[in-house]
């Protein structure tokens, strides 16, 4: 059975874009603490146009931005950049540069392999120009195979 699953492609499982979080680049600070309060990411996209992804802005990179100077050596979830957020602040500003990301092609044998190797939870799915089509998560990795398990019985 686990060999019928790493075979599966991701386009076959994945959340697709419509279904995906995501900002603009440079979208400001309300914006990305909005939609930081109801989703733990945001893949950031060029525009909404082109889509393109370009980064992406998690719990953990604000966290970053709000840890108390003092407590700096702690590096906890990376380098403390408290200097950074403020009222002219953009997504491009705390957002991590080029995640790793996935193809709709790719098997869950590749995306096991990505999610392993960089030590992440989730991946943009995106096409040949780069342009967000969907996402791909640990949980729902979790959730199709408890799916196939249970179908298994």
């Amino acid at each position: 059975m686990l060999e019928e699953f790493y075979e599966i492609k991701t386009k076959d499982i994945m959340t697709p874009g419509w279904n995906t979080p995501f900002i603009e680049e440079d979208a400001d600070w309300k914006e990305f603490l909005t939609i930081l309060s109801v989703s733990a990411h945001a893949w950031v996209v060029n525009n909404t146009k082109n889509m393109k992804v370009v980064g992406v802005v998690t719990e953990h990179d604000m966290l970053r931005c709000i840890i108390p100077q003092e407590r700096k050596k702690e590096r906890i979830f990376g380098l403390s950049r408290p200097d950074i957020l403020h009222v002219e602040s953009t997504v491009r500003d705390i957002m991590t540069y080029n995640p790793v990301m996935c193809s709709p092609e790719d098997s869950m044998e590749d995306i096991l392999k990505k999610l392993t190797t960089f030590n992440i939870r989730r991946l943009p799915v995106a096409d040949e120009t780069k342009r967000l089509v969907g996402e791909i998560t640990l949980q729902l990795l979790i959730k199709n195979l408890r799916y196939r398990f249970m179908i298994q019985e």
